[in-house]
């Protein structure tokens, strides 16, 4: 079992990455001519902005998106 430092660090580090590829993926959906207007403003949904982003073409951040939330709440259940 990991200390309660290393976790932190690890939550932190995790939560700011997953932040900065959300920020990502909301940029690149509201860039996009492939969906319209009113999709895009449901990207900015914080849980459909992978769901959007892959149907704007942004689909490394999609996949980015939903493996980081994945990894945080697997960290969040270890502590």
């Amino acid at each position: 079992m990991p200390s309660g430092a290393a976790l932190l660090i690890s939550w932190i580090v995790t939560a700011g990455v997953w932040l900065f590829v959300h920020v990502l993926a909301t940029v690149k959906l509201l860039r996009s001519d492939a969906i319209d207007r009113r999709t895009k403003s449901l990207g900015l949904v914080p849980l459909a902005t992978p769901y959007v982003a892959w149907k704007a073409g942004a689909r490394v951040s999609a996949v980015l998106w939903a493996a980081l939330a994945v990894l945080y709440v697997v960290l969040r259940a270890m502590g």
